[in-house]
């Protein structure tokens, strides 16, 4: 599926682009054409492409369409994804973030808060100790502020763009200093939300995601958190 994948963006198909066919696919991967089928329907129901009966393969005519998980799997399969896509990518998960935390401050639960406070305790062991991985603990520390917000398809919004950088936010935490630095603006983050200051919670997680997009831009450094 990644060569398939890695084919259409190197070609750069145009939206709407007929690709080659089943057979064509088939002997240029030395694959079965039922291979070849399967992983076509994966693409398809993604909305990646789309197959015209008598027709043949086309890229999806309609961008928008693409689902959100489609880049997540290709990033899941080393399919680099484009600096222009990786920077809307970033920019959409801004908007989801403090959005989520200004709700998340206004509908927290006690149990919401224990939570929080709790993976940021394993989160300083994790540093400490290497207990945890690290960039698992930050992306379990995110979720649990969206699940604060008690609305499930804003958690379900957010979820891809953590797939997305999974291997970026790898890097990024590979550095003990930049660990300690997220930690305490997570207890910053939980402060505000503890005393339900959305204002506050949106400035802190507006600082927070600013950190990581300034050292993104710096050459050679991770592209996200």
């Amino acid at each position: 599926m990644a060569e398939l994948i890695k084919l259409i963006e190197k070609r750069s198909y145009d939206p709407g682009e007929r690709l080659p066919s089943e057979r064509e696919l088939s002997e240029r991967f030395q694959v079965g054409r039922g291979v070849v089928r399967e992983v076509l329907s994966v693409l398809e129901g993604l909305r990646f492409l789309e197959r015209r009966r008598n027709s043949g393969i086309y890229l999806n005519v309609a961008p928008e369409r693409i689902s959100l998980e489609a880049l997540s799997l290709f990033s899941a399969l080393g399919v680099s994804l484009s600096v222009e896509k990786l920077s809307e990518a970033l920019e959409v998960r801004r908007i989801i973030e403090l959005q989520g935390v200004l709700l998340a401050s206004q509908r927290r639960t006690d149990e919401d808060l224990h939570t929080l406070a709790s993976i940021i305790q394993r989160f300083e062991e994790a540093i400490a100790h290497g207990t945890e991985r690290i960039e698992m603990l930050d992306y379990e520390f995110h979720m649990a502020i969206f699940r604060a917000t008690q609305n499930m398809v804003l958690t379900q919004l957010v979820h891809p763009f953590y797939l997305m950088s999974e291997s970026r936010r790898q890097l990024f935490f590979s550095d003990k200093t930049r660990c300690i630095a997220s930690n305490e603006h997570h207890k910053e983050i939980l402060g505000a939300i503890v005393k339900q200051d959305s204002v506050l919670a949106q400035e802190i997680m507006s600082q927070h995601i600013g950190r990581v997009e300034l050292l993104c831009s710096m050459p050679g450094q991770p592209s996200s958190q």
